[in-house]
């Protein structure tokens, strides 16, 4: 009977390229919706390019999760074209330019008719821009325009990641903006009404797009009640260290580095802040809201606005401004939104929610809506 049960699911695959933990970016997205599908109706497989150094990967049993053990995408190519043709999925997911053309190439060779969902989950034209060489540039330009139109659908973090990819990809196919899944839905975080007044929290890896220097220099224009705290660890942190001391701002920013559990540091601050130069989402956001911060994002930065309701669920400031960026800090402070509507809307990026709506795209290319 299980058997029975078992050969009518429809078999659902996601691509993930990497390895070490499902703790962060695309792998907690995908780790998030791969839980949250209906298990009556799907199985699914979570095939990993190379191996997770964790046991404890907070996936659900039903589940398989397969590892092909391989370093880099070109090694990988292969094994997961053995895999398209053993499994033989009904459909496919991947996430990223170089995982998603691989994606492409590999559903061509293995002449597995199934089909291919691609994702996208940041802006491109900043990256193109400052984060690889010309040449590199050129290559995900190109295989972005070739490979994307290729799909059956492609799915947007955000309108604003959608908009960008509209100038490299004009022949778009049919494509959905889902939303990042960022909680539990049955384990929201509390929120804590007991705030310590004037702590500032910024939490990211600390690399020079993050634009963490905005937050230690807005310090400069507001009441010294105020303090930072910056949660992550990275390149920047020597760098951002050394201005905080020629700032003269030593007692009043803290680098925690890397934590394991941010969430115990929004419950506490009363305001989070998240400068970036560009964000394709931004978790944080919806993370710290949950606990009752009070929100402020740089409006430039691609998706951070459209997260925050342009200004309904939070405060923005002009990107490379310090001063306008205390300002909004002391405006949230002053005239703070309503938590409840904060804890509200922030409720409504769970698991559950976003695996749903997978499903509607899975039905509506399989023909079961």
């Amino acid at each position: 009977m299980k058997n029975e049960v078992l050969s009518v699911l429809t078999k659902v695959m996601f691509l993930f390229a990497g390895s070490d933990r499902l703790r962060y970016g695309v792998a907690e997205v995908f780790r998030h919706v791969l839980n949250g599908l209906d298990k009556s109706k799907y199985q699914p497989y979570l095939i990993i390019t190379g191996a997770l150094t964790e046991s404890d990967n907070n996936l659900v049993d039903a589940v398989e999760v397969i590892e092909l053990g391989r370093k880099g995408l070109r090694k990988a190519f292969l094994p997961f074209v053995h895999v398209l043709r053993a499994i033989r999925p009904d459909i496919v997911v991947s996430a990223m330019e170089h995982p998603n053309a691989l994606a492409v190439l590999a559903r061509v060779v293995s002449r597995h008719k199934c089909k291919l969902i691609l994702t996208s989950h940041n802006v491109l034209t900043p990256r193109l821009e400052h984060m690889w060489s010309p040449r590199q540039a050129r290559t995900i330009r190109f295989a972005v325009r070739s490979t994307y139109t290729r799909s059956d659908h492609i799915v947007f973090v955000s309108d604003a990641v959608r908009r960008d990819f509209q100038h490299y990809v004009p022949r778009m196919p049919e494509s959905s903006v889902i939303y990042n899944p960022v909680l539990k839905g049955d384990r929201l975080p509390a929120a804590c009404s007991n705030k310590t007044k004037g702590l500032i929290v910024a939490s990211s890896r600390l690399e020079f797009f993050k634009r963490t220097d905005e937050a230690i220099s807005a310090l400069q224009f507001l009441d010294q009640h105020y303090h930072l705290l910056v949660l992550g660890d990275g390149p920047e942190r020597a760098r951002l260290e050394a201005l905080t001391a020629a700032l003269g701002l030593n007692d009043r920013v803290e680098f925690a580095g890397y934590v394991s559990d941010p969430f115990a540091y929004y419950r506490l601050a009363e305001i989070f802040v998240l400068p970036s130069q560009w964000e394709g989402f931004g978790n944080v956001l919806i993370e710290s809201m949950a606990c009752g911060c009070q929100v402020v994002a740089n409006a430039d930065a691609w998706a951070p606005a459209e997260v925050l309701g342009h200004g309904e669920y939070g405060f923005l400031y002009h990107g490379g401004d310090a001063e306008d960026l205390a300002r909004s800090i002391g405006q949230a402070s002053a005239t703070p939104k309503p938590v409840d509507k904060l804890v509200s809307y922030a409720s409504r990026f769970t698991d559950e929610r976003a695996a749903r709506e997978y499903e509607q795209v899975f039905e509506s290319l399989l023909g079961t809506t």
